[in-house]
């Protein structure tokens, strides 16, 4: 019988793997049944705030023990968790809080400070929530309204933002993540014994969804840390015996890299999979001379499909690196040539579309983008790319105009709207340009007002009063004009190119 709900999976893991390290976060260590105990009690906790089955409760919290403690606990309530982007600026916070409608917002004392005032009501901060039970506050986890949810019901709401410009929530529901820890399960080889390092946010889904879930789920350990530093994953690495590890190709190479320095040992890291960003044709080679014992996996996945819908390891890797491997089981991808039903053809360049378990329920609170995004049971997910004869999956451009920074997914459109406001710019265009160490930057193309003259000081200012920070542009260049197409669309392949009429960067 499939599990019915998250809640219901936490207890079955805890009742089969309690003694087990699951969670570790410097010095502290949390076993498995230990994980359920204080999850339960943070249930019980914001019960007693008010918060019912359904209701929105946000996380604003860096990688650490108590974003999973929290998490679990919310589940367990019955809750729909927001995860939030820690790096938000403070009207795309107000933002999404404010389309969640989340009743609580579990943070800590110092990004507190950040949530816009008519919010702070809501705040509650992990020192209250998540303070050690009391004596005779002890739960039972099996009594908590958690298990009522159903597998259509949403477990959480991801933010990713769209070609307008403005995030939208996708509706994760139980099903779709249980299907997705099945597959790392399946596929990644998540199981007892496996313990991977949780560098990639946890408002992304690799973090939460395939990491955090897939192994914590498989009764494994998640070890975490705040942020990617080279020198902290190479020490969590060597010092926790890390086996699984996920991000950018550039991770991989800053760890290689500081790991010769160091001298250190990583040979219990068996696997590290790549995604969101182009892996350079050069580095398989390179990893399998420094770190032969690693395997390197590729995978193709989306917000709006859970965390993976393709997949591909090891020798096949090695022999397709120029695709992201094949849908993984139960999922389907299939083309759409000019906007027509996706089919399955071969060697077809058109919109990559999937369907499957792994089709997230729509976006929160926005029928429109949801009734044109899933159609007839179809993700159109807005990348171009085709499949082969023997079934593998190319990515080759995007519709959306999107730019991936070392993973993260930022969206030229939003970035121009910003830039546009400018009192001095007359005309912006947003690109991604190649950059050594996070695969692409963002660069600003400006056209100013006749008679102004705009600093890049000022544009950068400007810009990060309303984006986080990673969204700022890298790079700003000056231009008489943008090239154009006879039809004015702006030309952003000459862009990148640099073969616009720039007057430079000031």
């Amino acid at each position: 019988m499939a599990t019915r709900n998250l809640a219901a999976k936490f207890v079955e893991v805890a009742g089969v793997h309690g003694t087990r390290e699951a969670l570790v976060d410097g010095p502290v260590r949390i076993t498995h049944q230990d994980a359920l105990r204080r999850a339960a009690v943070v249930a019980a906790r914001l019960l007693t705030r008010g918060v019912a089955p359904g209701d929105r409760v946000a996380i604003l919290l860096p990688n650490c023990w108590q974003y999973a403690i929290g998490y679990c606990g919310a589940q367990l309530a019955g809750a729909i968790v927001v995860l939030v982007n820690t790096r938000l600026a403070e009207p795309e916070l107000e933002h999404i809080l404010t389309d969640s409608g989340a009743t609580v917002i579990v943070t800590n004392g110092t990004l507190a400070a950040r949530v816009p005032t008519a919010f702070a009501d809501r705040i509650v901060t992990t020192d209250v929530l998540l303070a050690e039970a009391g004596t005779g506050e002890e739960v039972d986890p099996g009594t908590l309204p958690g298990h009522a949810r159903t597998l259509d019901d949403t477990a959480h709401l991801l933010y990713t933002s769209g070609t307008t410009g403005r995030p939208k929530g996708a509706m994760h529901t139980h099903a779709n993540l249980l299907f997705n820890a099945g597959t790392v399960q399946e596929r990644l080889g998540a199981a007892v014994g496996e313990r991977t390092l949780i560098a990639a946010p946890m408002f992304h889904a690799t973090g939460t969804v395939s990491q955090f879930l897939g192994f914590f789920t498989a009764g494994a350990c998640c070890v975490f840390t705040p942020a990617f530093k080279a020198e902290t994953a190479v020490e969590l690495v060597t010092s926790e015996r890390i086996t699984f590890f996920a991000g950018v190709a550039a991770m991989l190479r800053l760890i290689l890299l500081k790991a010769e320095d160091t001298a250190s040992d990583l040979s219990a890291l068996r696997l590290f999979v790549m995604g969101g960003s182009a892996v350079p044709e050069a580095f398989p080679a390179e990893v399998s001379r420094r770190l032969p014992g690693l395997e390197l996996g590729n995978v193709w996945g989306l917000t709006e499909a859970t965390s993976i819908v393709t997949y591909t390891q090891g020798e096949e890797y090695l022999s397709h690196t120029a695709t992201v491997g094949k849908p993984v089981a139960g999922v389907e991808v299939a083309i759409s040539v000019e906007g027509g039903r996706p089919r399955d053809v071969r060697d077809t360049v058109g919109e990559l579309c999937v369907r499957g378990p792994v089709v997230v329920g729509g976006y929160w609170n926005n029928p429109d983008a949801t009734a044109s995004t899933f159609v007839d049971g179809w993700l159109h997910t807005g990348d171009v790319g085709s499949v082969d004869a023997d079934g593998f999956v190319r990515v080759l451009d995007r519709l959306k105009d999107m730019i991936i920074r070392g993973g993260e997914n930022i969206y030229s459109l939003e970035v121009e709207t910003v830039l546009a406001a400018h009192p001095d710019v007359a005309e912006v265009a947003v690109v991604g340009v190649p950059d050594p160490i996070f695969d692409e930057r963002v660069c600003a193309v400006v056209v100013a007002r006749p008679g102004h003259t705009p600093t890049v000081e000022s544009l950068r200012a400007h810009a990060a009063a309303s984006l986080a920070d990673y969204k700022v542009p890298a790079e700003i260049r000056f231009a008489s004009e943008l090239p154009r197409n006879p039809s004015g669309k702006v030309l952003k392949r000459r862009l990148i190119e640099g073969s616009a009429p720039t007057e430079g960067a000031r």
